[in-house]
């Protein structure tokens, strides 16, 4: 052994720990130094180390550049300056709100200015009438923003919420209605009952519908008085704009845009036709009529659907059915599913007070209704 390979001692250096571990796991493999295999095989296992350790490093490097981008991601994300360009809903040409999984996450967005100008918001809702103001949830609170800019307006401190109309919204403060006019100030004081049965409290023509303490409802105006007397139990608007009433008895008739009376509560049901161009009721005696929208009576005697009454007669067709015949009368339906006769003609031979009719000849049918039952011939009268 040379002089460099002694101590100070005398006595030659030891291994390192990882170079006689290294030894230990090479002798399993049948090392031994001063041999050609042996230095081979230290050779591969030293260069497979190398390579762990290059890949190890290559991995942490790896991880450590993704975390940073991530990390840069969620900060760019974050940023009030940054859009993303998914679930967007276009609440102006400038404004936009921008819908998150995770609602807090959720904002208003001023494309023009290039940045947020509300957060947390869950959902908003703007008027169709193009009011400047439109209504926003945090999630427990409602309140307004400018629909324009999407600047906060009036703070969300309100249970519930609706869009302004006509220069007021309704809100809710301490379980009772009242309205708001752009400023945040009680134009109506809040005395008002909430019902779940109106949909949209918004004013049309100067008329809010309301419910009174009793469950009635009527019209309120600007002034939050009575302008109509809540003496209706249902009222639905039309999509262009007259009022289907209700009153106590179960009678229903038609309101128009101011209010006043086109149909009086008289009929069992009232609706609105095609393209809101003709009303239809129905009568106590289940006939459907028709008036205009000026309440002018169109037609006095109206059906929903007319059918030939047919019989059977001996033998059977080529597919071994049973062979049907015509016989002199239809039978026509109304809008309650009552029924009546109808000649060959189309002239009306009974009145629908049957819920079922059936031919049992060429003249003869028999009717079922909720007075029982009866056998007719083809002018309506009884035989039977």
């Amino acid at each position: 052994m040379s002089n460099k390979q002694k101590t100070e001692t005398g006595n030659p250096p030891k291994d390192g720990a990882f170079k006689q571990a290294a030894r230990w796991a090479a002798k399993l493999f049948g090392y031994k130094a001063n041999t050609l295999f042996g230095r081979i095989l230290w050779y591969v296992f030293a260069t497979s180390a190398c390579i762990i350790a290059l890949f190890m490093a290559v991995m942490l490097i790896s991880s450590f550049r993704d975390e940073m981008a991530w990390n840069e991601l969620e900060k760019r994300h974050s940023s009030p300056e940054y859009l993303h360009d998914y679930n967007n809903l276009s609440v102006s040409n400038d404004v936009v709100y921008h819908e998150e999984y995770d609602s807090e996450n959720s904002y208003i967005y001023n494309k023009r200015l290039g940045r947020r100008t509300l957060t947390g918001v869950t959902w908003v809702c703007e008027s169709e009438d193009g009011d400047p103001l439109a209504f926003y949830s945090d999630g427990k609170k409602r309140g307004y923003f400018d629909r324009y800019t999407g600047e906060l307006v009036i703070p969300a401190q309100f249970e519930k919420a609706w869009v302004f109309s006509e220069g007021l919204a309704c809100v809710m403060l301490d379980g009772k209605l009242g309205f708001i006019d752009h400023e945040g100030n009680m134009a109506i004081e809040n005395t008002f009952t909430y019902s779940p049965y109106i949909g949209s409290y918004c004013f049309h023509g100067g008329l809010c519908l309301m419910r009174d303490d009793d469950g009635r409802m009527g019209f309120i105006g600007k002034d939050g008085q009575w302008a109509i007397n809540p003496i209706y139990s249902y009222v639905n608007r039309t999509e262009k704009g007259y009022w289907i009433v209700e009153d106590t008895c179960s009678m229903r008739g038609l309101l128009d845009k101011n209010g006043q009376v086109v149909i009086p509560c008289e009929y069992d049901n009232v609706y609105y036709g095609w393209q809101d161009e003709y009303i239809s009721v129905l009568t106590k005696d289940h006939i459907d009529q028709v008036f205009d929208t000026d309440g002018r009576l169109v037609n006095a005697f109206d059906y929903q659907d007319v059918e030939w009454l047919e019989y059977p007669i001996s033998g059977t067709d080529d597919s071994w059915e049973q062979q049907m015949a015509h016989s002199n009368c239809m039978k026509y339906a109304t809008s309650d599913y009552h029924y009546g006769l109808l000649d060959r003609n189309c002239r009306r031979i009974t009145l629908p007070v049957y819920t079922q009719i059936t031919a049992l000849g060429p003249d003869k049918f028999f009717c079922d209704g909720p007075t029982g039952s009866v056998i007719l011939d083809d002018k309506g009268n009884v035989i039977q």
